[in-house]
């Protein structure tokens, strides 16, 4: 199912205020940086142990010299830092850490609280990643997340946004593409304990970090399981869905229409 394009500030949904513990998630998330999950052998490539069978997969066909045209998603060593990179061999909403599982609880009310996807009645999963930038120094390092975007094409029962941990001050920039003229581009403020998500066909980019302390900030994309179960659909949205739904977990309704 593919829709047509429109980029409008309603297609937004953000809470403000969320009551979590960001300062927890960014000093955690800062000082598991450098932990040993997130380690890369002499090549550059994450340890085998963190690897789906399509990841290693991939890094058998690269060695080989095997055509990785249709496989050019599946690493992004120049976008980002290594957290970010690895998107695809961990999910904090695993880990057990109640700041996480907070994050988890109140997304799952603000997105089931959205007559679209209450309408859909489909089962959705959620994936989620840490995203860790420093300012740069002399020139070095990732200082901001470049547009891009996570599907091919726009799909209205697939979403992406991201918990603000630590991204005062900053923004963030969503367009449909680079031919959009900059005057129709939206732009929304970042606040710490801020969640936001939206449609995950836009492209998106986060501003400059010039501060000491780094942007953190908790990504997460929540896709229905009738699509990656859909042979003709599977086809669009193969790329990320086969990676994400290795630590993709379920994202039921957890709440009662009389608790809200």
């Amino acid at each position: 199912m593919r829709i047509e394009v429109e980029l409008k500030s309603s297609d937004f949904f953000i809470k403000k205020d969320c009551g979590i513990d960001h300062e927890f998630i960014t000093d955690w998330c800062i000082k598991h940086e450098d932990h040993p999950f997130f380690a890369h052998n002499e090549d550059g490539v994450a340890t085998p142990n963190q690897f789906s069978d399509n990841l290693r997969a991939y890094v058998r066909a690269s060695k080989e010299g095997a055509d990785m045209s249709n496989m050019e998603h599946m690493h992004q060593h120049h976008l980002s830092t290594k957290e970010t990179q690895d998107f695809y061999t961990y999910n904090p909403f695993t880990f057990g850490l109640r700041p996480f599982a907070d994050i988890y609880w109140t997304l799952n009310r603000m997105f089931y609280s959205n007559p679209q996807v209450r309408e859909a009645e489909e089962s959705y999963y959620i994936h989620g990643w840490f995203n860790v930038y420093c300012k740069r120094e002399n020139d070095v390092g990732y200082d901001h997340i470049p547009f891009h975007k996570h599907i091919e094409v726009m799909h209205p029962h697939i979403y992406h946004g991201f918990y603000c941990a630590n991204v005062e001050p900053s923004t963030t920039t969503y367009r449909i593409g680079p031919e959009q003229p900059k005057d129709e581009w939206v732009v929304h403020e970042d606040y710490n304990d801020m969640l936001i998500y939206s449609s995950s066909g836009y492209e998106h980019a986060s501003s400059a970090w010039m501060e000491e302390k780094p942007r953190v900030t908790i990504a997460f994309d929540i896709f229905p399981e009738s699509i990656y179960f859909s042979e003709q659909e599977h086809v669009d949205f193969q790329w990320s869905l086969d990676t994400q739904m290795y630590q993709a977990v379920p994202f039921p309704k957890l709440w009662s229409e009389e608790e809200h």
